[in-house]
């Protein structure tokens, strides 16, 4: 595993919480929220239990749907990674 592999994979969980939570207070289905972010259903359940990390234009993507600043999000789980 490369150098940082376990600190990349603890951001993309988070990451991937932040975006679940957002999701959750939407009221969006998982199929809405990939209509309108121009991805799958399938995929969309992936990133969001974090089972896939999405690309920057996927995750841009997805912020965009849920109303949210792709880079407040990844500064977000920083920061989470920072209390843990």
């Amino acid at each position: 595993m490369p150098a940082g592999g376990s600190q990349t994979a603890e951001l993309s969980q988070l990451v991937a919480k932040i975006l679940d939570d957002a999701w959750l207070e939407s009221g969006l289905t998982q199929g809405q929220l990939g209509a309108a972010a121009g991805i799958s259903q399938s995929q969309v359940s992936k990133y969001l239990r974090g089972t896939r990390v999405p690309d920057i234009d996927k995750l841009d993507a997805l912020c965009d749907a849920l109303g949210l600043d792709v880079a407040a999000v990844v500064a977000g789980a920083q920061a989470r990674r920072g209390t843990r």
